[in-house]
């Protein structure tokens, strides 16, 4: 009999931590940070503790969590959490998109300059999240480039997780949501914030967002890249290749089958089940125009036909047009030669248009690329999350100290002078 009951027990038990999880599938402690130990990091890496603070301990959580697909079927996704330690009052929650990837692999370094960006919020303390989007990571399916849907759910399905985690973890919230992310992150984060505020779940309300450096307007000014030479030619196979998967663009079960010889053979090593071939690896075979990898009748097709599927699509993925509630500041330099800076200013343009009034434009280098622009971008995110997260909404207050600004401005210059001088982008975002 006492088996019998302690058999009971361990069901009901299981039953009810699995009725508690309805997103969060597992989750591991990968590191412990102290204070110092970062602060080691930040002076490996040359960052000033007085622009990126050091307040505490962090704790860096794997996690599985559940999300729907395509077809509303469930599958698994994956994500890195930066729990702070020890923190006396409620945290927000920072949500982080990264770069864009073709290969499925990602590891947990301290050396990742976007897991870093994370890890630095956290321990000035936020809850950070870095979502790896559908098919990345230990994620299943293969990944959808520039898809806003799948994107802003690989986000939300992730804070439903992330908020049975801290549950677990008996970390404390304050209701307060930030998003950002870089370059595919910038559309990814955008994405993310139109797709809450749809959804208006009372216990997930958008504070404010910052995305940085993204491709809004894919079919306006990033599609201009398409037709000259162009640093990362990677783009255009990438989204045929996602789109396909979302929409069938094309009517055929070869996708590879619209690229010219001998792209239609090479390509697939680079977007099926790539787990370790890399941007640069696919930049060296790509033509310098990303419209000659595809075949002539297509390219006529898009150019002749505004209702041409695959523009139609790409169209509604585009992150130009619609109203957010939560303020907005749109974070590029003029100087991005891989995303171009016109996506932010036609995105504010229209958004002012629209009657929307708390957004914000913020060219931080006329001279800056896409990666070197990216630590200043970062920074002036933080200050203007801050401004939030410690005095609530103050529209009077500025985001960036005086003392800030100048310091970071002195750093900025000497990064715009090195960049000018070698020519070299820097860490890949």
């Amino acid at each position: 009999m006492k088996k019998i009951l302690f058999v009971a027990c361990c069901v009901l038990f299981f039953t009810t931590l699995k009725a508690e999880d309805k997103y969060l599938v597992s989750y591991t402690l990968v590191k412990s940070h102290t204070t110092k130990t970062i602060s080691d990091l930040w002076k490996k890496h040359h960052i000033p503790k007085v622009i990126l603070h050091v307040k505490n301990d962090v704790d860096i959580y794997e996690i599985i969590y559940k999300a729907k697909w395509l077809d509303s079927s469930w599958i698994t996704c994956s994500g890195i959490y930066y729990a702070p330690k020890n923190v006396k009052k409620s945290v927000p929650i920072m949500m982080f998109g990264h770069g864009t990837q073709i290969h499925k692999h990602r590891d947990i370094s301290d050396d990742d300059a976007q897991q870093g960006i994370c890890l630095g919020f956290a321990t000035d303390g936020y809850a950070a999240c870095y979502p790896d989007y559908y098919g990345i990571g230990k994620g299943e399916k293969e990944h959808i480039y520039q898809h806003a849907w799948s994107e802003a759910m690989s986000f939300i399905y992730m804070l439903y997780a992330v908020d049975e985690l801290n549950k677990k973890l008996n970390v404390q919230t304050n209701g307060q949501l930030f998003l950002t992310g870089y370059s595919q992150g910038g559309h990814a984060s955008f994405a993310a914030h139109k797709y809450l505020e749809e959804l208006n779940d009372p216990r997930f309300q958008v504070t404010a967002s910052s995305p940085m450096s993204g491709a809004y307007d894919m079919t306006g000014e990033q599609e201009k890249y398409m037709f000259q030479e162009y640093p990362r030619p990677f783009y255009l196979p990438y989204l045929l290749v996602s789109y396909q998967t979302a929409y069938k663009v094309i009517n055929t079960n070869n996708i590879y089958s619209v690229f010219k010889p001998p792209f239609d053979t090479l390509l697939p090593q680079y977007y099926s089940h790539n787990d370790n071939k890399t941007l640069y690896d696919l930049d060296k075979i790509m033509p310098k125009v990303p419209a000659d990898v595809v075949i002539d009748s297509f390219v006529q097709m898009y150019n002749r036909d505004s209702n041409f599927i695959f523009k139609q699509r790409l169209r509604e993925n585009n992150l130009t047009n619609w109203k957010p509630r939560a303020p907005v500041q749109l974070c590029y330099c003029k100087g991005d030669r891989e995303v171009n800076y016109k996506n932010s200013e036609v995105t504010y343009n229209n958004m002012r248009a629209l009657g929307v009034t708390n957004i914000k434009l913020n060219n931080l280098s006329d001279k800056l690329d896409h990666n070197t622009c990216a630590p200043f971008a970062v920074m002036a995110t933080k200050f203007f999350f801050d401004r939030f997260k410690n005095n609530g909404e103050n529209p009077k207050m500025k985001d960036v100290p005086g003392f800030k600004r100048a310091l970071s401005n002195i750093v900025k210059k000497k990064e715009e002078k090195k960049y000018l001088k070698t020519g070299q982008d820097g860490i890949r975002y």
